[in-house]
């Protein structure tokens, strides 16, 4: 019967009967007292104690005396004394036993704290340097707070070993306010991961507050137990809860590695826990694992973080994917309306160009024709009148011969006029029968000043005839004059242009023997607005517009170059009885 000396509770018990069931290989195993010191006497010598019976210097939490049966004789009494300070802890409910085995009680009671307490300390240095940076702040300080203090915990239960010099209710406040305060660390961060609701997270901290403050300031081991017990089954409720929402996630959406893994370190906390408390409380006898259950329980924190952490990659990888994938699909279409743009910026220029060209032509081409019809209508009565009066002499064939010059430079008025017409389109706008070679013709009476002293000549075949639109031919064919002229830089210089019928196709040849195109831009002679002339020289649409009107004509145009030998443009384009798909695109 369990007596009380002061403020100690003490238990003795003597029996000579104990020491007979002993044998070789078998060792006295004496009941575990928590927070008790054993003191063992073998036929009235003091053969063991466990600790400080003043409770001036800590001792092991769970102490339990154990006796190698090969110090005990036959018929040896046995006297056993046992003195602990707390009434909640006094009671003993079987008296020794004899086993053969004895490494487990050593193993449960002290290795089993110890190694939590190194895997614990890892976990928290792993989570703090490791997790640091990638995932929020309050994840990590939960799991290294958590950790750190169930490793504390381990290490007070087992102060003896490590010889803490410190009163044993100062190491029991400790121990308690640290298990707490990793029990808050991992139910805080289950509450933050979605795992708890908000009732059993403020119920526990509740009980949590009210328990550390008696912990805190109890002045007995008695109020300071008190103060351990009262969070207990709020955290049961919350571990429960988490358990039940991890399995009722798993039916959901399938039991993955992280939900099993869960599950499974879960139980084993909260196994390991409601072990520890019927142990203590005396309803059955067992080891005290919580240090194991907190290990399991920071594995799965150590877990969820990483699965946190991998989702989080996933989820960055694909982003960049996709991020990639629309960088490339905007870049396509900025590029596509870039070209779009500048293929429109060439066609305002021209449309411009044409229309200012058409105005300031049209105005020429009236005043011209008035100039015209004055001089045509003079030029015959002039003639009869002057013929009238000089007789046949040598006066009058040289008269003759300049109302012929007179006449000759009318007409040939009368057709740069008219091919001034041809070329700005006020003649000739829609899609109709042409002949090629007309094109050309009216091209060479305009440029004919800049053609004096090049061999310039051109050939077609008399069926070089397309269904198309004169201007934008015209357009054709004076860009490719004039950047050939452009090119020309020898003393003997040619332009020649060829046409000929080929099936269905006309094909066309323009060439000079220029100064050529380098190699490297010559994929880029044809894109809006580049130009290799100096500035103010060249707009860079001319060769632009000539692939446009190849292939508004549903023609095809490529080039060949060699340096300081030449350029040779050679064009495409269906014939007049393939013009049906000219007409479609027109």
């Amino acid at each position: 019967m369990w007596n009380q000396v002061g403020e100690k509770w003490e238990f003795s018990a003597s029996s000579s009967e104990v020491a007979n069931a002993c044998g070789e290989g078998k060792s006295l195993i004496f009941p575990q007292v928590v927070h008790g010191i054993h003191t063992i006497h073998i036929n009235n010598e003091l053969f063991l104690q466990t600790g400080d019976d003043s409770f001036s210097k800590t001792s092991a939490f769970y102490s339990r005396a154990v006796v190698d049966c090969k110090y005990i004789k036959k018929n040896a009494k046995v006297d056993w004394h046992v003195i602990t300070y707390s009434k909640y802890f006094a009671r003993i409910d079987k008296f020794p036993s004899v086993e053969k085995t004895t490494a487990k009680y050593y193993f449960f009671d002290v290795i089993l704290n110890i190694l939590s307490a190194g895997c614990l300390l890892i976990l928290a240095m792993f989570s703090l340097f490791i997790f640091s940076r990638r995932v929020e702040n309050k994840y990590v300080l939960s799991l290294f707070t958590g950790s750190v203090s169930f490793a504390a915990y381990s290490v007070l239960t087992t102060a003896n070993i490590f010889d803490f010099d410190i009163r044993m209710i100062y190491a029991h406040k400790a121990a308690d306010i640290f298990v707490w305060i990793g029990s808050f660390s991992y139910i805080y961060f289950f509450h933050k991961y979605g795992y708890l609701g908000k009732i059993e997270l403020r119920s526990f901290i509740a009980a949590f507050a009210l328990g550390e403050s008696l912990i805190i300031f109890g002045g007995s081991p008695d109020v300071v137990q008190l103060g351990t017990t009262i969070p207990i089954p709020f955290a049961f409720i919350c571990l429960s809860s988490f358990l039940i929402h991890s399995i009722n996630e798993g039916f959901k959406k399938g039991f993955d590695r992280n939900i099993k893994l869960g599950i499974f370190s879960i139980s084993i906390f909260v196994l390991a826990g409601m072990n520890d408390l019927l142990h203590i409380t005396g309803l059955i006898d067992s080891y005290m694992i919580m240090p194991l259950g907190s290990v399991a329980g920071v594995f799965f924190l150590a877990a969820a973080v990483n699965q946190n952490i991998e989702v989080t990659y996933v989820e960055r990888d694909e982003l960049l994917v996709n991020l990639e994938n629309k960088v490339v699909e905007k870049t396509k279409h900025l590029e596509e309306a870039l070209t779009t743009l500048k293929s429109t910026q060439a066609e305002l220029v021209q449309s411009a160009k044409l229309a200012s060209l058409g105005t300031v032509s049209a105005g020429i081409a009236h005043e011209i024709n008035n100039s015209i019809n004055y001089v045509s209508g003079a030029i015959i009565p002039l003639e009869k009148k002057v013929y009238a009066m000089i007789p046949e002499t040598a006066d009058r064939k040289m008269i003759e011969k300049l109302f012929g010059a007179i006449k000759e430079g009318t007409s040939l008025t009368v057709d740069i006029v008219k091919s001034l017409r041809n070329f700005t389109g006020l003649n000739q706008a829609e899609f109709k029968e042409i002949r090629i070679q007309d094109s050309v013709y009216s091209i060479q009476t305009i440029l004919k000043s800049k053609l004096r002293g090049i061999d310039f000549k051109y050939e077609f075949s008399a069926d070089c005839i397309i269904h198309g639109n004169l201007v934008g031919l015209n357009q054709v064919f004076m860009n490719l004059i004039s950047n050939g002229l452009d090119a020309l830089d020898k003393n003997e210089k040619f332009i020649h242009i060829k046409g000929t019928v080929d099936g269905n196709q006309i094909v066309i040849s323009v060439k000079d023997n220029g100064k050529g195109i380098k190699p490297e831009i010559l994929n880029r002679i044809f894109d809006p607005f580049f130009t290799t002339k100096d500035v103010g020289k060249g707009t860079g649409l001319g060769l632009h517009i000539v692939s446009k009107e190849i292939e508004r004509h549903g023609g095809q145009i490529k080039v060949f170059s060699e340096l300081n030998v030449g350029t040779e443009f050679l064009i495409t384009l269906p014939a007049l009885v393939d013009s049906n798909k000219i007409r479609e695109a027109a």
